[in-house]
């Protein structure tokens, strides 16, 4: 038997990274129409199987169907809101052993860095690119830099015990240029910078490509790059 099942949630709950705007400061209405938007780049068949309205200040996500729920899981975890959200455990404290400490952070908070997109990729070296030189990881774009974290890397003897190993940390003053690419047949977001050009696409597994959308992240790190227009 079909029925109908709904979520509903404040945009404060919600990511800059899907809202594209500060959670803080968003309406509903503003925020149901970018959590649509976001469903429609990131899952179509998602964003076209739920409906998004804004009541007064929340957001209301329904689905109807045989298991509304589930859709509605599949929506939250998108909208990565069931990060965390599993209790480690308790801690039992004493009153007395309590102690707040008043510190002054609003500069501190000022540098702290916004994520804005992130996704898992595959790193092809720019321009010669061997098998063993492949690494899938992921890449993950800031309001002050791009950066790339592999899942592993095949080391060579001489440089066993270093840092970093195939760590990629691109200011976005260093990017010169972002376009699209391929590699072989792969869509890529080539980065270039004065010192070497990065490429990045798809990951190994293609049932479902549009998690790395190659156009949306050259739009976002083209925008973030002019902040004032």
């Amino acid at each position: 038997m079909a029925s109908v099942a709904e979520l509903r949630l404040l945009p404060a709950q919600l990511s800059f990274r899907v809202l594209q705007m500060d959670p803080v400061r968003a309406s509903a209405e503003e925020a149901a129409q970018a959590v649509g938007a976001f469903l429609q780049r990131k899952r179509l068949g998602l964003a076209q199987a739920v409906q998004i309205s804004s009541e007064g200040p929340e957001i209301v996500i329904r689905v109807s169907g045989e298991e509304p729920e589930q859709m509605l899981r599949e929506a939250e975890d998108m909208l990565g809101l069931t990060e965390g959200a599993e209790p480690a455990g308790e801690i039992d404290v004493q009153p007395k052993d309590f102690a707040i400490e008043v510190i002054q952070v609003a500069e501190e908070e000022s540098r702290l860095e916004r994520e804005v997109l992130r996704s898992r990729v595959r790193y092809f070296p720019c321009p010669v690119c061997e098998w063993f030189e492949m690494s899938t990881g992921a890449l993950v774009l800031s309001d002050q830099r791009l950066v790339y974290e592999p899942e592993w890397v095949v080391m060579t003897d001489d440089q066993a015990g270093s840092e970093n190993q195939g760590l990629h940390s691109i200011p976005l003053a260093q990017i010169a240029a972002v376009y699209r690419g391929e590699w072989w047949d792969v869509p890529c977001l080539m980065v270039e910078t004065p010192a070497k050009t990065y490429r990045y696409g798809w990951p190994a597994e293609r049932d479902e490509p549009a998690e790395f959308d190659v156009d949306e992240w050259m739009d976002e790190i083209r925008l973030l790059q002019r902040p004032g227009e």
